[in-house]
């Protein structure tokens, strides 16, 4: 944008002051050429110009009146919806026709993308929620941006029963999203991008990793072509994620080296943290000490920043990759302190299976020290967990081996290093 002086400088010829005057300038023209230069001359003004391309960025919309006036109110909407049960919600959104607004539609798909993380089930009612208002939004918009919006909710809707592990129904759910993106014509790339880079994480959690692979790569190419920042970096980390599940830890750590060199810190700061963060993850899975050695040498620059930005959990989750890292460098005492630790963190936020799976580290530790009556008492305990969940045939077939061996005192870390691997992939990130 141009600075203020050079905008009250950029005076209007003869010609276009003369075509606006008479109301013969285009539409175009005059947002080009007349209304930086009058708001140039009022701070307040461009102030609430701005706000108002904000709200148009936030909601998703290219009109100013749906920007601002349904804005204002979908977060009051939002909050009045909160106060009630799932089954008056959605009697609200199908009944009452001021629900019915693009704009609350939006937030709808924000608590949702939010609630995956958190709480799986309340992402799946916020979806359902966006979908029911999608479906009843009328004259008063364009068609094809309707169609768009509807093929995002029923992409929201497949990601979030996806993270509840419902992947029937999750396919279900993005066959609807397709069928409403071929019938627009907007063009819009980044509406399809985050269709297909969703998908790609069904296609993840269903174990088709070509596939998912497939998907995220076009999703990150039209991220890339739009200059869609955030985008463009979270594909680097779902990529590398798929990458890693499927066994390929070179070709993630590769992403996530990239991922670090390319996220701008000042842009996207915690996307910037994830990206370290996962790299040193991915690195403690090596299982060599050179790699624990990098790895711990990242996590030290990564508290203090994560403690000022990201969420309580994901502090959490930095202890669990420093305390792998702490057992790859043979610090074992350290590493079995800070276990304990995030085992019991998780189980009081009711993570069941995540302090599971800091078991299984556990498990490993104690196969490696030989604590052969901690191994049997930790083996009943994540056996009642895993088995409460509706886990793959293989994550159940892994359960069995691994209660054996320790029942039988023959447990060995190169078999419990094989189960840890095979319940980690089970788990359905958000």
């Amino acid at each position: 944008m141009c600075k203020e002086n050079d905008l009250k400088d950029a005076h209007l010829t003869l010609d276009t002051m003369a075509k606006w005057l008479t109301g013969d300038l285009a539409w175009e023209d005059t947002l080009r050429l007349v209304v930086p230069h009058l708001l140039a001359a009022c701070p307040t003004c461009q102030e609430r110009f701005l706000e108002i391309q904000q709200l148009k960025e936030e909601f998703g919309h290219w009109d100013e009146r749906v920007a601002v006036f349904e804005g204002k109110r979908a977060p009051e909407l939002l909050a009045e919806l909160m106060r009630l049960p799932f089954d008056e919600q959605l009697g609200r959104v199908s009944d009452d026709p001021e629900y019915q607004s693009w704009a609350l539609c939006q937030l709808l798909l924000k608590q949702s993308l939010a609630a995956a993380f958190e709480d799986p089930g309340e992402a799946v009612n916020w979806a359902e929620l966006a979908v029911a208002v999608a479906q009843e939004l009328g004259t008063a918009y364009d068609p094809h941006w309707v169609s768009d919006l509807r093929a995002r909710a029923f992409a929201h809707l497949g990601n979030a029963r996806r993270t509840l592990g419902e992947l029937r129904s999750a396919e279900t759910a993005f066959r609807e999203a397709a069928a409403h993106l071929g019938r627009s014509m907007t063009g819009n790339t980044l509406v399809e991008a985050e269709i297909l880079d969703m998908k790609g994480s069904l296609r993840r959690d269903q174990r088709r990793f070509a596939e998912a692979l497939d998907l995220m790569t076009r999703a990150f190419s039209l991220y890339r072509e739009s200059g869609d920042a955030h985008g463009i970096g979270m594909g680097f980390l779902k990529r590398a994620k798929v990458l890693e599940e499927s066994g390929d830890l070179a070709g993630a750590l590769a992403l996530l080296r990239e991922a670090v060199a390319e996220i701008d810190t000042a842009a996207e700061p915690l996307l910037h943290l994830y990206a370290r963060h996962n790299l040193a993850a991915c690195l403690v899975l090596v299982g060599r000490p050179a790699e624990a050695a990098e790895a711990e040498e990242l996590l030290a620059g990564l508290r203090e920043p994560f403690s000022r930005l990201a969420k309580p959990l994901d502090l959490v989750r930095l202890d669990w990759t420093q305390g792998r890292a702490a057992f790859g460098l043979g610090r074992v005492a350290e590493a079995e302190a800070i276990f304990r630790r995030v085992h019991r963190d998780l189980l009081e936020r009711g993570m069941g299976y995540d302090a599971a799976l800091v078991a299984l580290d556990l498990a490993i530790l104690f196969a490696v020290e030989q604590r052969g009556d901690e191994l049997k008492k930790l083996a009943v305990e994540m056996v009642s967990i895993f088995r409460a969940r509706d886990v793959h045939r293989e994550a159940l077939a892994a359960l069995v081996i691994f209660q054996q061996a320790c029942a039988q005192e023959q447990l060995t870390v190169q078999l419990a290093t094989e189960i840890a691997a095979i319940l980690r992939r089970e788990r359905r990130p958000g």
